[in-house]
């Protein structure tokens, strides 16, 4: 007897609630799993034969009762074991761990994002000096990158539309004699500026051509050895490094795809090679010129000039039509030449070579050439590069990214590095109102593409040509070896300004 009321007791429960129970003890054994009860103490509701246990069991499984709702919500809506995060008090507070150790996590991503740390130095600043800065910093070392842009429609005019005016801009009123000399491309493009951000890699953020000196980058303006003992391009063994942003074919495709100063700032496109460049010095108003004293720093227009309004020069013709000047990028006539026009300011203040802004030591004429009283006239540098047959509107000049390649950000810059005896004769040239061409007729020195350029660092910089020259206050001597007064405070700017 006892023995039969034994089995039929431990049976019961059984077929009373035999899915329910099944459910609920699925479910308990997911939630004592969750919060760390051995595997083995489920055997005992498994065998259970009193009610409390299978009230325990059934109110586990959840009904359509209000609290078990909430249990359920708060788990994620099931009764899967991925969701017990909130089956019991213990539960709650290992979710709440979990958040809130969630919640450190993104503050943290936050702060990696925010300060370049971290992973959001990965994604962010670390991911620039990979691949945006060449290992120089990303963004922060080159700013203006998230504002790069093409230039616009209304930046381009046809020269039809282009009246007939040579007042545009400053410079390029002449008289008297004139002289000319050759200096064909040299063989290197970079983007550095060693007048403007000496000894800055990429200081420009857009590729230059180079003409003249064949070693000239960042180190030309911080390297105690001379541009001197460079190579040239130029026939006459003029050595001034000279230097204008590239013009680019759009439709093309650069060879600096992915590097500082070419896409990487924004810049897009093959380079076009011109077809002609003149260079040429001039006189301008009634005074008679001074030579080009040497190591003088020359500037024309401002890299800048489209967000800063200030210091723009850039002048834009065709060949067949020079009087009509513009500011804006030009459509020629078939089989016509556009043209950039550079000229140079020729009013020197006598005893600078270079100022803070490179615009006070040589400021240009009026606009009938003369300077004022207090300022010697100087040789007038007009710079011409010419390209034939441009791809329609598909062309700009490098710039600065947030420039966005406006043209009137147009620019040139060079350090005179020619010969006492070139400058003189060409002084003497311009004042008896001869045009005169200076050739290799003059001069020994090599010149002409060795296609090492940029492996060659030597270069002038601004505080030894003056250690050089003595004072110049007096006119320079080729044997002057005195030493020279500090040199003015302008060299500590030069790395903000725009070129």
């Amino acid at each position: 007897m006892s023995a039969g009321r034994r089995g039929p007791a431990r049976a019961l429960p059984r077929p009373a609630l035999p899915r329910r129970a099944r459910l609920a003890l699925a479910v308990v054994a997911a939630l004592l799993v969750a919060v760390g009860v051995p595997v083995a103490g489920l055997a005992v509701l498994a065998h259970a034969t009193s009610p409390t246990p299978t009230l325990e069991v059934h109110l586990a499984a959840g009904s359509d009762d209000s609290g078990e709702a909430k249990d359920k919500d708060d788990s994620g809506g099931s009764g899967d074991s991925s969701s017990g995060d909130s089956g019991s008090s213990k539960d709650d507070s290992s979710s709440k761990s979990k958040d809130d150790k969630s919640q450190d996590d993104k503050s943290g991503d936050q702060k990696d994002s925010g300060d370049g740390s971290g992973a959001g130095k990965d994604s962010g600043k670390e991911s620039g000096k990979d691949s945006g800065a060449g290992g120089q910093g990303g963004d922060a070392e080159f700013p203006g990158r998230d504002k790069a842009g093409r230039a616009s429609a209304d930046e381009y005019t046809d020269m039809s539309q282009v009246a007939s005016n040579q007042q545009v801009g400053q410079g390029g009123q002449f008289s008297g004699g004139s002289y000319s000399f050759s200096c064909p491309l040299s063989d290197h493009h970079n983007s550095d500026n060693f007048i403007i951000a000496p000894g800055k890699r990429n200081g420009a953020q857009h590729t230059h051509d180079y003409a003249g000196n064949n070693s000239t980058n960042a180190a030309s303006g911080t390297d105690q050895s001379t541009l001197e003992e460079s190579s040239t391009t130029c026939t006459n063994g003029d050595k001034s490094p000279i230097f204008w942003p590239v013009m680019r074919d759009l439709a093309g495709v650069g060879p600096d795809v992915g590097q500082d100063g070419g896409s990487l700032d924004g810049n897009v496109g093959s380079f076009i090679e011109p077809t002609a460049v003149d260079y040429t010095f001039h006189g301008h108003g009634t005074r008679p010129v001074s030579p080009m004293p040497l190591n003088m720093t020359l500037v024309t227009g401002s890299a800048k000039a489209a967000s800063t309004g200030k210091g723009s020069n850039a002048k834009f013709a065709c060949a067949s039509s020079p009087d009509r000047v513009s500011d804006k990028y030009l459509a020629c006539p078939a089989g016509d030449q556009m043209q950039r026009v550079y000229d140079f300011p020729s009013c020197w203040n006598g005893k600078d070579l270079d100022s803070e802004t490179h615009t006070e030591h040589l400021t240009y004429p009026d606009q009938s050439g003369e300077c004022p009283t207090d300022k010697t006239p100087v040789p007038a540098l007009r710079i011409t590069v010419g390209y034939q047959d441009l791809p329609g509107r598909s062309y700009a000049i490098d710039s600065f990214p947030e420039q966005q390649h406006n043209p009137v950000t147009d620019h040139a810059l060079l350090e005179y590095l020619s010969s006492e005896a070139r400058a003189q004769a060409g002084a003497n040239c311009i004042n008896a109102a001869q045009a005169c061409t200076q050739g290799s007729d003059q001069d020994t020195s090599r010149a002409g593409r060795l296609g090492f350029s940029d492996q060659v660092p030597q270069a002038k910089n601004y505080d030894s040509a003056m250690a050089d020259m003595g004072s110049w206050g007096q006119t320079p001597s080729s044997s002057s070896s005195s030493a020279a007064p500090a040199a003015p405070a302008g060299m500590a700017g030069m790395a903000g300004m725009g070129h």
